[in-house]
């Protein structure tokens, strides 16, 4: 079935790039998360993850 698909050379590059891209921000922001200071680390760690407010809340 994938015998009659024609790909063009550039094409291939796509995949390749696409992963490239994917890695380097993955690496990125592992490293800068890495190298979050501890009263960062526990300012985020305590952020609320839901809204207390019953006025956004629907019945």
């Amino acid at each position: 079935m994938f015998k009659r698909v024609l790909m063009e050379e550039w094409a291939l590059c796509i995949p390749f790039i696409a992963f490239f891209i994917f890695f380097t921000v993955f690496l990125v922001m592992t490293v800068r998360a890495m190298r979050l200071g501890r009263r960062d680390r526990e300012r985020l760690a305590s952020l609320p993850l839901e809204d207390s407010t019953d006025s956004l809340q629907q019945p």
